[in-house]
């Protein structure tokens, strides 16, 4: 959980972006994002398969270009 204490006469922008500095450090929205709707792990594993594919896809790319 994401916390902070706010100094006295801190100026209030500075502690929102230390704020913000800790939300992103804790990947609290990437978190919130995943957990919106419900995936099987079925479909998990799927997404994670297709996503290898177009790594190793781009990769083979790069180097069938570079041995030019």
């Amino acid at each position: 959980m994401a916390a902070i204490k706010i100094m006295l006469g801190e100026n209030v922008e500075l502690s929102i972006k230390r704020f913000r500095k800790e939300v992103e450090k804790e990947n609290i929205l990437k978190e919130l994002k995943d957990r919106q709707y419900y995936h099987k792990p079925s479909m998990i594993r799927k997404e994670e398969n297709i996503k290898l594919e177009k790594r190793m896809k781009r990769k083979n790319r790069k180097r069938r270009n570079s041995s030019f």
